[in-house]
């Protein structure tokens, strides 16, 4: 399969209906999701303050009748985005091209494929997928936050599972926690959009992926593993530390 017909793939699904989405009409379910990007869009670029009802539904061209039918208030609004961002997260994680997650290879692609999805000219799909919400967490209500949250479990789950096996399989050294190696994973995917805000650096940042993969690969149990070996004191401190984080 050909890098664009991925990447197309990954997109469509977009389309897909979210699992608490009643059941709709090609129309409606069109309708519904223009609804969704023009509230991404608000939200990026004028904060949460500018995602008001009403200013989504100018945004997207839609009736108030037809906006309360798909969205009673700003919050239910706010969750089918956080399905949306949670489900172009995950189906990423999961295309074909990155096979199961759990091989230096995979990781090495990962990163690269994270790289050329930023590049998207499309700005709602090219957006870290929660970076953007995350900053709002405050100001939403419990279910909202709650399903936030879930999102990120649901990521860090996958990546985990996929180190995990690398370790049973001898891959990783018995010091390493598959956990916390998924927590530095994340924190690098989605970082570069915190740094983006004081440094105008875009996301993704490369040299957070490249740092990330080079950390992974210091607690490979095969020395040929790691592309660039590290002094045994620099080894050790690294999975000492890794240890320790709560």
């Amino acid at each position: 399969m050909t890098h664009s017909v991925i990447e197309s793939s990954i997109l469509g699904r977009m389309a897909d209906p979210d699992p608490a989405e009643p059941p709709l009409t090609a129309k409606g379910r069109a309708t519904r999701d223009r609804i969704i990007d023009c509230a991404m869009e608000l939200m990026l670029s004028e904060g949460f303050s500018g995602l008001s009802i009403d200013n989504v539904r100018k945004a997207a061209s839609v009736s108030g009748s037809q906006m309360t039918h798909y969205f009673a208030d700003k919050n239910s609004l706010l969750r089918a985005i956080v399905c949306r961002r949670t489900k172009v997260l995950l189906d990423f994680h999961r295309q074909p091209a990155l096979r199961d997650l759990d091989t230096f290879e995979d990781f090495e692609r990962w990163a690269e494929l994270t790289m050329r999805f930023g590049r998207r000219k499309t700005r709602v799909t090219a957006i870290p997928p929660f970076g953007p919400l995350v900053g709002e967490l405050s100001k939403c209500d419990t279910k909202t936050r709650d399903l936030l949250a879930e999102g990120y479990r649901e990521w860090s789950d996958l990546l985990t599972a996929g180190l995990q096996r690398m370790k049973d399989r001898g891959e990783l050294v018995a010091e390493a926690n598959p956990e916390q190696l998924a927590f530095v994973l994340i924190s690098a995917h989605q970082g570069g959009d915190v740094l983006s805000l004081a440094y105008r650096r875009p996301w993704p940042d490369r040299e957070a992926l490249k740092f990330v993969l080079g950390y992974l690969r210091l607690f490979a149990a095969d020395a040929g593993d790691r592309s660039s070996p590290p002094s045994k004191a620099t080894r050790h401190r690294a999975r000492r530390n890794h240890k320790k984080r709560p």
